[in-house]
Formats: C-alpha cells, sequence, structure tokens
C-alpha cells in the first residue's frame, strides 16, 4: 500500500502548480505527479467543482479521486491580497504551472502567463481551453460532449451503435491530458537546453480531432471513394450477453467464418474484400446473428481467442478492474486515503525500465496540506492562524 509522496520517476524534484479543475488540467498535472514531480493543487475555498460529482465515498467524489492522486490540495482566497501572496510564492518557485480556465480567467484571476513569466521567467505553462482561446469560438466554455458532438463523433457512433451517442469516456478531455503533459516534457527538453521558458497551449477541440485524426483528411482535388467502415467490426449478442468481434482484414475474416462454422462466407467471392464486406454489412449480420447466439459470451472468447480472432467481452468498469490482466500490469495499486482509507486506483499507465513511475499518494481532501505547504515556503505558525482566523485559507 501507498501513501507516500516522497519522490519516485524520471520527473523527481519537478515542481508543478495545479490551478486546474475537472478533467483535463487536473489529469495532464496528475501524469507528471505519477512521473515523480511534486503537484501542488491549488483550490478556492470552496473546493475543485469536480469535488461535488457523485457517487461519493464517505463524501469524497469518486471522479475526484480519478483525477487528482499525488499531488498535495492547499485552498486559498486567491481574490484577496493575502491569498494572492501566497500563489505566487508558489509560482516563483515552480518549475510548471498547469490550468483550464475559460479563456480571461486567468487575467481577472491575476496569474496568466504574461505576469508568472515575468517573475519566473523559466517557467513552463500549460493551458488547456475548450476551443482553443482564438477565433470564432475561442472564448466559448465548453465540455467534452459538446466536443464530441461538434467534431463528428457522436455520429461516427452510428455505425458502432446504430445510433448517435455519447462516448461516456471524455475523450477530448483526457486527450488534451495527454496531449498538455507531452507539451510540457518538450517544453522541460527546450528549456534543459536553452534555459527558456514558454507557454504550452491545447484544447479539446485539438484533442478531439487528434483522436480522431483519420477522420480529417480531405482531398482537396481526388474524390474519396466509398464504402467507409470496417466490417466486421461491431458487437454482436451472444446466448447470454454481447461480445465485440474486430476481424478488419481477408486474413481474419477467414479464419472467424471457418470457426463459427461458416466456411462458406469465408470463401464467397460477394465478400472477399473489406470494400465487399461493408457494403453487405447488413446481410452478412442477419447471417452472423444467429450463429452467435449460440454460445455465450464466455464460450465465444474462448473458442475465438484461441483460433487468433480478436474479440472481447462488454465488462463494465468494475468488472474489467478485477480481471487478472490489470494485476499483471499493476494497474489495480492500494493507496490510503484519509478519510476513505485504503483503496484501489488505476495504475501509472507509463512503463519506464529505468526510472518507473509510482501512485505515491492518494487524491488530497480539500485543503489537506495548507498549513504543511505554507511552513515549506516560509509562513510561521503565528501567521498561518492569522490566516485561517481571516478566512484567506482552511
Amino acid at each position: 500500500m501507498s501513501d507516500s509522496n516522497s519522490g519516485s520517476g524520471p520527473l523527481t524534484g519537478l515542481k508543478v502548480v495545479d490551478f486546474s479543475g475537472f478533467i483535463a488540467g487536473c489529469y495532464a498535472a496528475l501524469l507528471m505527479g505519477d512521473l515523480g514531480a511534486e503537484v501542488v493543487k491549488v483550490e478556492p475555498l470552496t473546493g475543485d467543482g469536480a469535488r461535488y460529482w457523485g457517487p461519493f465515498i464517505k463524501g469524497e467524489s469518486r471522479f475526484f479521486q480519478g483525477w487528482n492522486r499525488n499531488k498535495r490540495s492547499i485552498a486559498v482566497d486567491m481574490r484577496s491580497d493575502a491569498g494572492l501572496e501566497i500563489v505566487y510564492t508558489l509560482l516563483c518557485n515552480a518549475d510548471v504551472v498547469v490550468e483550464n480556465f475559460r479563456p480571461g480567467i486567468t487575467e481577472k484571476l491575476k496569474i496568466d502567463y504574461d505576469i508568472v513569466q515575468r517573475m519566473n521567467p523559466k517557467v513552463i505553462y500549460l493551458t488547456i481551453t475548450a476551443f482553443g482561446g482564438k477565433g470564432p469560438h475561442g472564448m466559448r466554455p465548453g465540455y467534452d460532449p459538446i466536443l464530441q458532438s461538434m467534431t463528428g463523433a457522436a455520429r461516427a457512433n452510428e455505425r458502432y451503435t446504430g445510433g448517435v451517442g455519447i462516448c461516456s469516456v471524455a475523450v477530448s478531455d483526457y486527450g488534451a491530458a495527454l496531449l498538455g503533459s507531452t507539451g510540457v516534457l518538450a517544453a522541460l527538453y527546450h528549456r534543459e537546453k536553452t534555459g527558456e521558458g514558454q507557454h504550452v497551449k491545447t484544447s479539446l477541440m485539438q484533442a478531439a480531432m487528434a483522436v480522431q485524426n483519420h477522420a480529417f483528411v480531405k482531398p482537396l482535388e481526388a474524390e474519396e471513394e466509398p464504402p467507409f467502415g470496417i466490417y466486421p467490426y461491431r458487437i454482436y449478442d451472444t446466448k447470454n450477453d454481447l461480445i465485440f468481434i474486430a476481424a478488419p482484414t481477408n486474413k481474419f475474416w477467414k479464419i472467424l467464418c471457418d470457426t463459427v462454422g461458416a466456411p462458406e462466407l469465408g470463401t464467397d467471392p460477394k465478400y472477399e474484400s473489406n470494400a465487399k464486406r461493408v457494403d453487405h454489412a447488413d446481410e452478412l449480420t442477419e447471417k452472423l446473428t444467429p450463429i452467435f447466439k449460440t454460445k455465450t459470451t464466455t464460450e465465444w472468447e474462448a473458442i475465438l481467442i484461441e483460433a487468433g480472432v480478436p474479440c472481447g467481452p462488454l465488462y463494465t468498469y468494475q468488472e474489467f478492474f478485477e480481471t487478472e490482466q490489470v494485476s499483471a500490469m499493476d494497474m489495480d495499486p492500494v493507496v490510503f486515503h484519509s478519510k476513505i482509507g485504503p483503496m484501489k486506483v488505476a495504475g501509472v499507465p507509463l512503463n519506464l525500465s529505468k526510472t518507473p513511475g509510482k501512485v505515491r499518494s492518494s487524491p488530497p481532501t480539500l485543503g489537506e496540506h495548507t498549513d504543511v505547504i505554507l511552513r515549506e515556503i516560509g509562513y510561521d505558525r503565528a501567521r498561518i492562524r492569522m490566516l485561517h482566523d481571516d478566512g484567506i485559507i482552511t
């Protein structure tokens, strides 16, 4: 069980100040913490808004737990002079700053890049917005489902489910977190060579496009040739549940047909290429569905995997979390939370052979480390008590 915030990983010694709320910025800072960085999460006195998203475990949001491990929390009223002084002290010693406010908010809070860069020229400052901060939509607020809707992802679900739908995974948020942390690492490498800090920017819009890159290839003179898609690459009903089967190549198609007892489909010239199979998708589904309904999902998974056909059952989150593969990849470490107690969390999603990352601490309660952090930056007990009494910190 891990409950220590001591350094581990290639970013040990790096100081990150995280102003983020909800997913994108929070998860970007989490990834840096996983790799050893010391992350201080600066929250308003009311806390990150994600703290109020249920379900809850002993009053603590499960959503918040997912995006904020390996951090320490300081809760401070940044609208006050005394609170801003605390924040500026943290920023002067920061290597990286992360924020995902709406455009214009950091200027109001007096922590925008221009201000921070003047006090700390070597800082790497990561900004994640909804639409990028410029252009006709630049100032619009946005959440992942809005970007899924606008970038085509919601309509693309029709090919898999038969209906328009929002993916429950916040793909643009997590994508922006990955892009943002990659940008920070690239900027740190540049700083290592030149001593220069810089402003790193990305957005949910750019992330939503990046994770669907294939969809945004547009010939300017030639015409795209139909059909569009892959078959079979979809969910099928089984005797007791569902299974996803992917046979996108001619090789896999023939193996699938032989394995399910329909070899004639694998040799029929009408279905010999993916393009032809897509053209006849409804017809093939009508032929395959009764076959898959003859056995359970578990039976089909064993049969198809033995034959080498890519497939998988449709687990719930918790069902998958309990599989042996998750444990084999060290993706279910146990941490100790000050209110919840021991709990499993998703592990570090990146493996380094020489400097592995680690889940060192659980997500913090609101302001859990306020006093400790203030003492570290030079505040004595009397001054800390005064700040508490004045309602500047909690």
